[in-house]
């Protein structure tokens, strides 16, 4: 992973270099705000609407010597107050129960792992993060965004897109059946990764993607084959705790998907680059995983991929991050971010320096 992160900050640089300004244009032939048509694309992606769910998604992810690593992600959503996720692999355990307001969490991973938050990052992007689903991450802060929208050829069809955030996601929607096609998250006008999204399949009055795809630099970084029941008979002993887990609270309600306010940052600080690293040109991105206290300060930096030597000056500029509190059913609850850390080199623009949050 961390070979992946560097080719890809080499790139990154290279774009930056060529990069024009994102120019927005307005919705053309479509009488849909961009606001409105990703609204609807959340809502017809939202699985949590109609009783039991399980979803299972075979995962590959491609190695440098043309194997490939296969594990499996599950979840079993009996609602939006208890339910399970679950991965597993050759080596890999790692579980997540929410069960009447606690949310336990079980890893036998010494630290998180890229691959597996972006994946979970790629299925909540399919309908915002609703908190009544089976997400550990913020929801999307979509009402209170500045939008802008785009056109874009894809796949042969004519695309819609939507871009808001910072850094910037930018969602292209089909918009004859209101499904996401592709996400992309930029940093400077420069790609740092993309979601693809195909194979829809519908349930009922939602429809879900059965092939998920995640890009870095170009490059798959994982794929996975999704299936989606529905009416599931889940066993109250799944959603009991495991043995030795660390557990929070994440309070739920009857309308949760409704009652919440998303968090968004108050306060960043740009990371400071001693002069040794400087002189070794150490530049590049560091993905950081901030853990954030219920009053919005950040109780925890983990450095998930980048640059080791660069590892200390991120955590320490994370580190004095705040954020607003992430509210659920009236209560402020901790929660998680993945911040980017990007070290670029002395010609980059003072407005481009800093450290950036991934909303997923």
């Amino acid at each position: 992973m961390e070979a992946i992160l560097t080719r890809f900050s080499k790139r990154t640089f290279s774009l930056l270099a060529l990069a024009g300004l994102m120019s927005p244009a307005a919705l053309a032939g479509s009488k849909e705000s961009g606001h409105d048509m990703l609204v609807k694309s959340f809502q017809q992606a939202n699985l949590w609407t109609q009783g039991p769910v399980k979803m299972v998604a075979h995962m590959r992810l491609p190695k440098g010597d043309g194997t490939d690593v296969n594990f499996d992600y599950t979840v079993s959503w009996a609602g939006p107050e208890r339910w399970r996720a679950e991965w597993t692999a050759n080596g890999l355990d790692q579980v997540t129960v929410l069960n009447n307001g606690k949310l336990s969490y079980l890893s036998n991973q010494p630290a998180p792992l890229v691959q597996l938050l972006q994946f979970e990052a790629a299925l909540e992007a399919l309908d915002g993060g609703n908190p009544a689903g089976p997400y550990t991450i913020p929801p999307l802060d979509v009402e209170k965004s500045k939008i802008d929208t785009s056109k874009k050829k894809i796949n042969n069809v004519d695309a819609r897109c939507v871009a808001l955030g910072d850094p910037l996601e930018t969602f292209c929607i089909d918009p004859a059946t209101a499904h996401i096609l592709t996400l992309a998250t930029t940093i400077s006008h420069a790609e740092i990764g993309s979601f693809d999204y195909g194979d829809y399949t519908s349930f009922g009055p939602t429809a879900y993607p059965q092939t998920i795809k995640v890009n870095y630099a170009g490059k798959l970084l994982e794929e996975g084959k999704v299936t989606v029941t529905r009416g599931e008979k889940f066993a109250d002993a799944l959603f009991i705790a495991p043995e030795k887990s660390t557990t929070t609270d994440l309070p739920s309600c009857a309308d949760v998907d409704r009652n919440f306010t998303a968090p968004r940052t108050s306060k960043s600080v740009p990371p400071t680059i001693s002069d040794t690293l400087k002189k070794a040109k150490k530049y590049g991105l560091v993905w950081v995983l901030a853990n954030v206290a219920k009053d919005g300060s950040v109780q925890k930096a983990t450095v998930i991929g980048g640059d080791p030597d660069l590892k200390m000056p991120a955590t320490d500029a994370v580190q004095q991050y705040k954020f607003t509190p992430y509210m659920r059913c009236g209560q402020a609850v901790e929660f998680q971010k993945v911040v980017v850390v990007p070290f670029l080199p002395p010609q980059t623009s003072a407005a481009d320096q800093g450290s950036v949050i991934t909303p997923r």
